[in-house]
């Protein structure tokens, strides 16, 4: 594909096929499903500063807060990809200790910007007060972990203080259940971090929907905005730290 063929993603809302995206390095099985779908995965590898399994999770390293602008968290390993995108470094330190590995953990939908305003960056609030986005906040640090966006108007999580936040921003919100969805190292792990959207009208799961003790109201969700559901893998869902687009085919291309 030719650089002229291809044009950076409106965050988490792609209108056409998604070209790039952000996609744990670890996620093996996961990279090759998505290729695929003719997606290129720009591999997030560990971060210097974190020791976890989320060191590698693009939702705890790497923020797309406008068309090809990146925020990026310090000790950020990435592989070939990110040469193209205006980039910038978050100002705080990146540690295991929370809040210091949530400092981009947020959600852009558009001009809406979902987030926990007292441990996200202060970056990502200045540019979102300088740019004229709507700050939503909630007291869930881990806000992409816990948001898997359908559309510009509709979101699945799986965090109650997010589904109280967001009830006056989007038109259908659905709330499911905490608990089911796989997280190396941790107890679980969250909706949001087992998504992400890989073309317009098209919604990828790692793993089986079928997994989730919820996936009858997420498919007649799906199924009412004529959005298809794609299951990467074929096993329980499981968060790899999201997945998350960044350049799409231009159309006719």
């Amino acid at each position: 594909m030719r650089p002229s063929e291809i044009q950076f993603v409106n965050p988490n809302l792609p209108e056409n096929d998604v070209y790039e995206a952000a996609v744990n390095y670890n996620a093996a099985e996961t990279i090759a499903s998505l290729k695929k779908y003719g997606v290129k995965c720009i591999e997030i590898c560990n971060n210097q500063y974190l020791n976890t399994t989320l060191a590698s999770h693009p939702d705890i390293n790497l923020l797309n807060i406008k068309k090809g602008y990146l925020f990026l968290n310090k000790g950020i390993s990435a592989g070939e990809g990110l040469e193209k995108f205006e980039t910038e470094f978050t100002d705080e330190d990146v540690n295991d200790t929370y809040p210091g590995d949530v400092r981009l953990n947020c959600v852009v939908i558009g001009k809406k910007l979902i987030c926990n305003k007292d441990t996200v960056s202060k970056k990502i609030i200045d540019f979102a007060y300088n740019n004229s986005y709507t700050i939503i906040h909630s007291k869930q640090g881990y806000s992409k972990c816990s948001v898997c966006v359908v559309n510009e108007e509709c979101i699945i999580t799986d965090d109650e203080s997010v589904y109280k936040s967001v009830q006056n921003y989007f038109n259908d919100v659905l709330l499911v259940s905490k608990g089911s969805v796989l997280l190396n190292g941790y107890n679980y792990g969250f909706i949001g971090g087992a998504s992400g959207i890989i073309g317009k009208n098209r919604l990828a799961f790692n793993g089986r929907i079928d997994s989730h003790p919820d996936c009858n109201s997420i498919i007649d969700l799906a199924e009412k905005y004529k959005v298809e559901i794609i299951e990467l893998i074929n096993s329980r869902l499981t968060d790899i730290g999201s997945i998350i687009p960044l350049t799409e085919i231009k159309p006719g291309s």
